[in-house]
């Protein structure tokens, strides 16, 4: 179905912008997960999937005339595919939805034992509508499992159920896989997101400039990614925080398969409680890490969301030792980069202390930033070195 637009929003297409809300197209007689052709005048605009049940209700899929089929996925992935290996071999984000321009799937690539794994989250009913054709494309490029992990609450936006299973082939979980010289188990059915995070992989590169023969804590843990990158590069000791019980029998697993079982310390407990803590009984680390989940996805939370940050880098803050090393990250997207320094110069004064920003980095290249959609760029991440007056 041809479906015209207006000037303003064909504007807004042709950069780049991959969404069209309710309100911007007056259309009837349109399926829900339906393919529609977006004109301008008598020009092809682009093909989007339609959703009455969102508020995005359109999404562009292609900007090519060109029909969504099987071909389709196969030629989109294979090409994605070749992209992010000139970055990454055998493991990384595949398909990073708005970022690749694919709204609505991501996919991340595991390799193990030379079986290649995709981790696929069908976040729309435009997405969940293509998955057999998605499915078929991995498999014809030599994926030999795929596991869906499409239980974010995206889809009960879009009317979808959730979905976590093995969706082809088998695979014992947890799977080993490594990067970097470091080996890692993964289990995206219990873990979290799709079991592990490849956006901070350059960022956790940069802790061999400041982690050697010190002490380490790791905030928000989760398997231990940040501990293992810094054990690695020649730190002595890393104590981890991470309350999830999941992470309770992974990490020692973990631990002793890169032979540091005698080099940590897990606390299963809240980070907040934790961190307050480790401030009564005077502890001193040489470099501290806090890498939170979001604390906001809505606009109406961001100063909840900021009095949570400022909560946790202040007495992480406090646990760093003289010239010694803090590591921030946030991954809320709607919190800018602006507010979290700001929050972290509030820290600064009022644990009277002084720190020099060495570093500033932002999602590895297999999560691509679309620059017409903000809503792509989430990661900020700073490394700052710390001054105590004595």
């Amino acid at each position: 179905m041809k479906i015209a637009i207006t000037k303003q929003l064909y504007e807004k297409v042709r950069a780049g912008y991959l969404w069209v809300f309710y309100d911007e197209i007056k259309a009837e007689n349109l399926g829900d997960g339906q393919i529609v052709d977006l004109y301008y005048k008598d020009m092809f605009v682009a093909k989007a999937y339609y959703n009455s049940k969102s508020k995005i209700s359109y999404r562009i899929l292609s900007f090519e005339n060109q029909k969504i089929d099987l071909n389709f996925w196969i030629k989109k992935l294979e090409l994605l595919y070749k992209q992010k290996s000139l970055f990454y071999q055998n493991n990384f984000r595949w398909v990073y939805s708005e970022g690749d321009f694919l709204p609505g799937l991501i996919v991340d690539l595991y390799t193990s034992n030379q079986v290649k794994i995709a981790v696929c989250m069908f976040l729309t009913l435009g997405i969940e509508d293509q998955k057999q054709n998605i499915v078929e494309a991995l498999k014809k490029l030599g994926v030999g499992c795929i596991i869906n992990r499409s239980d974010s609450n995206l889809r009960t936006l879009e009317g979808l159920d959730l979905v976590r299973k093995i969706e082809y082939g088998k695979i014992e979980l947890p799977f080993s896989i490594t990067i970097d010289g470091i080996t890692f188990l993964i289990d995206p059915l219990k873990g979290q997101k799709t079991g592990y995070y490849f956006d901070q992989t350059e960022n956790r590169k940069f802790l061999k400039y400041i982690c050697k023969g010190g002490v380490v804590l790791d905030v928000f843990s989760y398997i231990g990614s940040f501990s293992l990158y810094c054990l690695k590069y020649g730190a002595r000791f890393t104590e981890m925080i991470d309350e999830s019980s999941y992470v309770q029998n992974v990490v020692p697993q973990i631990m002793k398969l890169n032979n540091f079982q005698d080099k940590y310390i897990l606390h299963i407990d809240n980070a907040f409680k934790k961190l307050r803590e480790m401030n009564d009984l005077g502890k001193s680390f040489s470099v501290v890490i806090v890498d939170p989940p979001s604390f906001t996805k809505t606009k109406d939370k961001i100063q909840n969301a900021l009095k949570a940050y400022f909560d946790v880098y202040y007495n992480a803050l406090k646990l760093v030792s003289n010239e010694g090393y803090f590591v921030v990250s946030s991954c809320s997207q709607k919190v800018t980069q602006e507010q979290i320094l700001q929050v972290i110069r509030n820290c600064f004064f009022r644990a009277n202390v002084r720190g020099k920003m060495i570093y500033c980095g932002k999602q590895a290249p297999d999560h691509p930033i679309n620059p017409s959609m903000p809503e792509t760029e989430y990661l900020k991440f700073f490394v700052f070195q710390i001054y105590k007056d004595e």
